[in-house]
């Protein structure tokens, strides 16, 4: 644990270092704001949570939520195994949760970025 929280302090960047306009977007105003509403005018409908081992089948509009993807090592290899995914193309690291989207003409990206 101690480990994988050192590489992620290592690894995490704030907005400035986010080149997306849409993940820019989401940080600023939804993950570090707060406003959940502004999932809308992103062209996100809802969120889900993933459960253990379950990875859901694809849906463009919705924001898929994994809690402690750093838990343990279960959740990490569940975690390495979604990002991995050649159909899942947006992937964020929070270390106490990670975000992922199936999103039609995005290139693969993966950001680990502070909470």
């Amino acid at each position: 644990m101690l480990l994988s929280y050192l590489r992620y302090v290592v690894r995490r960047k704030n907005e400035f270092h986010i080149h997306s306009p849409f993940v820019y977007k989401l940080y600023t105003q939804v993950i570090r704001g707060g406003d959940e509403e502004a999932l809308k005018s992103l062209g996100i409908e809802r969120t889900e949570i993933v459960m253990d081992s379950v990875i859901p089948a694809y849906d463009g509009k919705v924001m898929y939520v994994v809690e402690g993807i750093h838990r343990d090592q279960k959740k990490e290899a569940l975690w390495h195994t979604i990002c991995d995914r050649p159909d899942v193309t947006l992937t964020i690291d929070l270390y106490d949760k990670g975000l992922f989207f199936y999103r039609e003409g995005m290139e693969k990206q993966h950001f680990v970025l502070k909470n």
